[in-house]
């Protein structure tokens, strides 16, 4: 017991480090509250219009999140790319790299904001076969991708801030986004302060416009001398040199970002296929693990900013603990978490639907997806860890194998096949997290990342 109580008590000293990795984690850590109370508010408050208006909101955010996954993980070719500059104190490159960025993000948002708001209906009708939840489903996505551009600009402009190490900047951002979005579901949804009524379509109104505010907040940090220093003295033209490495850096996170949620739309298909109720349970399994998720992105962020920052400064020792301390503290706050939803499930998941078909659907998947939280953990902190150091195509390779080689065709077999249902499919999800955690620890303990230069 002594013995275990020191190794406690190592864990969680008070050194440079762990201040360090706090620093980082805990803002962004906030930030995914934030995120997750708007997906929550949404998921509570669409779930008052019923069962099919849950689905639908369900489907099309889904949806829509496919189209935003690209950049939210190819933003992390900004950040890493940004820390690794800011390490080797190369300021002038690392202005360049936030300019460059800003000016394709807002290009890129507008196309496929434009994109979105057009294919919406045909895109939903891939995904689900009901008429009723694809018109409902296809109108939130439209009115959604009305407000892609400026989620788009708060995304790297967030990226580029992490890896400045400033993650409270994305933290009061969300902090808007959140507050002034449920405020217009509020007048949006359900027609207050003298408007109409939109029903689902208020929440994609209010969740677009929401976007824009927070855009607004997050550009004005941009005009402090801390921040703004970097631009002064360089070029504000637009840089293709710098466009190609954020590209090379950032292109195959984006990429496995996007085919691993579309791994997980042709998921919500088969949950689709089973039933409504299947349907409806895995949009509120997949709401309430996003509150797991939120540790392992928070420190797999701190991993990223530390390991790209101390290799950019020599410092690969350095490194290599942040790595595996970030990743010590992701689990032991997930797995927590998954005791949790393992003792207050039942209540948890009535939090978002009273029909107890629901309930007893949904509750047995989450106790599978609440066993394998500290093992998610691992898998996202050393997974970024990885892509900081520059192995970004080994990761991508890997994410595409595990779920499209391995979590699809077990969820097909036993979530249909052998008609095991919601749980058939959930059991797969756990053996994709296992497998990725156990691929990425082996591969980082491997060393040869230490070597990569960006």
């Amino acid at each position: 017991m002594r013995t275990l109580y020191h190794k406690i008590r190592r864990i969680f000293q008070d050194t440079p480090l762990s201040k360090k990795i706090f620093t980082l984690s805990l803002p962004v850590f906030l930030e995914m509250i934030s995120h997750t109370l708007v997906q929550v508010a949404d998921t509570i408050m669409v779930g008052k219009l019923g069962p099919v208006a849950t689905a639908a909101t369900g489907l099309g955010g889904m949806a829509y999140f496919t189209g935003m996954i690209f950049v939210i993980n190819a933003s992390t070719g900004v950040q890493i790319l940004t820390a690794r500059r800011f390490g080797e104190k190369d300021f002038k490159a690392v202005g360049k790299i936030a300019l460059t960025s800003v000016y394709f993000s807002a290009f890129a948002g507008v196309g496929l904001g434009i994109v979105g708001y057009y294919t919406a209906f045909p895109f939903v009708s891939l995904l689900n076969e009901d008429k009723v939840i694809i018109e409902k489903a296809g109108s939130y996505l439209a009115f959604r991708s009305m407000g892609t551009v400026f989620f788009f600009l708060i995304f790297v402009f967030r990226a580029f801030l992490n890896g400045l190490g400033k993650t409270y900047i994305g933290m009061l951002t969300a902090f808007t986004v959140t507050l002034s979005n449920i405020f217009l579901n509020w007048v949006l949804i359900y027609g207050n302060l003298g408007f109409n009524g939109f029903g689902i379509d208020g929440a994609a109104i209010a969740s677009s416009i929401s976007g824009f505010i927070g855009f607004l907040f997050m550009s004005l940090f941009f005009f402090k001398k801390e921040i703004n220093t970097f631009f002064n003295g360089i070029s504000h033209q637009f840089d293709f040199q710098i466009l190609s490495e954020v590209f090379r850096i950032g292109f195959p996170p984006g990429i496995d970002g996007v085919f691993t949620h579309f791994a997980f739309l042709i998921f919500s298909k088969f949950s689709g296929m089973i039933g409504m109720i299947s349907l409806a349970s895995t949009s509120i399994i997949m709401t309430i693990i996003g509150i797991s998720f939120m540790p392992g992105f928070a420190f797999g962020i701190a991993a990223t900013t530390i390991l790209g920052q101390a290799m950019g400064a020599g410092k690969i020792r350095l490194a290599e603990r942040g790595a595996f301390r970030s990743a010590l503290y992701s689990a032991i706050l997930m797995g927590c978490l998954g005791i949790v939803f393992i003792a207050f499930g039942r209540q948890i998941i009535e939090i978002f639907s009273q029909n107890p078909d629901v309930l007893a659907d949904a509750y047995p998947a989450l106790i599978i997806i609440a066993l394998i939280q500290a093992g998610d953990a691992y898998h996202m902190v050393i997974g970024s860890a990885l892509r900081s150091a520059g192995l970004v195509y080994w990761v991508m390779v890997i994410y595409l194998f595990y779920s499209f080689g391995l979590m699809l065709p077990l969820a097909y077999f036993m979530g249909i096949y052998l008609k095991m249902g919601t749980t058939g499919i959930w059991l797969s999800v756990f053996i994709w997290l296992l497998g990725l955690s156990l691929t990425f620890i082996w591969k980082f303990k491997k060393g040869d990342w230490k070597t990569i230069k960006i």
